[in-house]
């Protein structure tokens, strides 16, 4: 079938200066596919699915060269296809080895150096003090209320709080990209953190102490295309094994 293939027009769609292009990526176009083509995305990450994809287009545009947005309705009809190929030949379930056939069928209608597959993940960040981690990221959170000398549990949640901070996890989203050649060949896989998903706030209504903490979702946690471009970038530098699971 013919994908709908198209250049994405975004403005600012310059890469930033002073970044230098990720070595898998080559010297030519790079094919960008879906988020999530191959992993359903969970709940949790549903709402980011698109202002990642906007990012990663942007992130990939140059002055010379703008990125190919591969169609979504084209691409999943295609990725079906793929699938029922390797099912009809008895081969093993393996994903790198669809991203590979799926490359080779895009690079059938298509001219590029690079095809990207991004998934969005959730991950645990963990909580050290006032500075949460995970995936390649480091980033400073906001603990409210009062710190106690003493660290105190709280049952209801993962997080205990002393005079320094907190300790813990929370939950947060991750990227995951495989970045493969037109004949397949697999150039690079890992992974970056993204957002976090969680805040700690004070309950407006807790009779047992006036400064425990719960953990909630946070509103609108991808519009932030800062960190959304921080991760990109780390996913790309990330030395990650091919066969990182990216199942979560």
């Amino acid at each position: 079938m013919l994908l709908g293939l198209g250049a994405s027009v975004l403005l600012a769609a310059s890469a930033e200066a002073g970044e230098q292009r990720p070595a898998a990526l080559g010297s030519g176009r790079v094919v960008v596919a879906p988020v999530n083509l191959a992993v359903r995305a969970v709940a949790e990450v549903e709402p980011g699915l698109q202002p990642v994809w906007r990012a990663l287009l942007d992130y990939f545009a140059s002055e010379q060269l703008a990125p190919i947005a591969l169609d979504e309705k084209d691409a999943r009809a295609l990725w079906n296809e793929v699938m029922v190929e390797a099912q009809k030949e008895g081969a093993p379930a393996d994903l790198f080895a669809s991203y590979a056939r799926f490359a080779r069928r895009v690079g059938e209608q298509a001219d590029f150096d690079a095809i990207v597959f991004p998934t969005l993940v959730t991950h645990s960040a963990r909580v050290n003090g006032r500075t949460v981690s995970w995936d390649g990221i480091h980033r400073q959170i906001e603990i409210p209320g009062q710190f106690n000398e003493s660290i105190d549990t709280y049952r209801d949640g993962k997080i205990w709080l002393s005079r320094y901070g907190g300790t813990g996890e929370l939950a947060a989203a991750s990227l995951h990209l495989a970045v493969l050649s037109p004949n397949g060949e697999l150039r690079h896989a890992g992974t970056g953190g993204l957002v976090l998903l969680q805040e700690l706030v004070t309950p407006q209504k807790h009779r047992a102490s006036e400064d425990a903490l719960v953990a909630v979702m946070r509103k609108d946690p991808f519009a932030a295309p800062d960190q959304l471009r921080e991760g990109i970038g780390v996913a790309l530098r990330d030395s990650a094994s091919a066969t990182a699971s990216i199942s979560h």
